[in-house]
């Protein structure tokens, strides 16, 4: 596995590396142990899920270096260790992404699924625990959920415009905030913006070109 050693990023330049942090509860994980230490106990239970179903994921995750012990100490005559992850931002090297062979197309399902998978199962388990804490006498502040899909006949002039605000916007979401607390509720946010095709024959004007 060759990795870049850009500060906070992880490069992933190999298949073998992109299935083993692509699964959605590892990218759970990574995301609860962003900028915190927190032992497995505290991740399962943030989580709602009991340790044992973590111990696999964490050991895969300190194995490929995305995680690294924080501290380690003794509690009731046991070893504890908290982790924390090495990198903010995962790279994945666009050379594994090859559309023109048939059969290649295996880096992109894994983390299409890996995301939608995420996505899915992380806003399940807010909607669970939030009952929850209501339920718990917590305060109820009204939140706007937004879930769409669209599909448009956009120019390739102006998807370039619209893909440029796009990525500045996604910078703007992810920047530090020098307002913000750790007590802040964190939001998630997926994308997914691409040509979308059909099995249409070429006009013979596509041909041509």
């Amino acid at each position: 596995m060759e990795k870049e050693n850009t500060p906070n990023h992880f490069h992933i330049s190999d298949l073998e590396t992109l299935r083993a942090v692509s699964d959605p509860l590892r990218v759970q994980i990574l995301e609860l142990l962003e900028g915190q230490a927190l032992t497995v106990r505290q991740v399962a239970e943030k989580l709602g899920l009991a340790p044992s179903k973590l111990y696999y994921h964490f050991g895969a995750l300190e194995k490929i270096g995305l995680l690294e012990v924080a501290e380690t100490r003794m509690v009731a005559n046991m070893l504890e260790k908290t982790f924390t992850s090495t990198a903010s931002l995962l790279e994945v090297d666009p050379s594994l992404f090859n559309f023109s062979k048939e059969g290649e197309d295996e880096p992109l399902t894994i983390l299409l699924a890996s995301t939608i998978d995420a996505t899915r199962e992380d806003l399940l388990r807010s909607l669970q625990a939030r009952r929850f804490q209501l339920g718990q006498g917590a305060q109820e502040q009204p939140r706007r959920l937004i879930i769409n899909r669209l599909v448009s006949h956009v120019s390739e002039t102006r998807i370039a415009e619209f893909q440029e605000r796009l990525a500045q916007l996604l910078q703007e979401f992810e920047a530090e905030d020098k307002t913000s607390r750790p007590a802040d509720q964190p939001y998630a946010l997926t994308v997914a913006l691409y040509p979308s095709f059909h099995f249409d024959q070429p006009t013979e004007k596509e041909t041509k070109e």
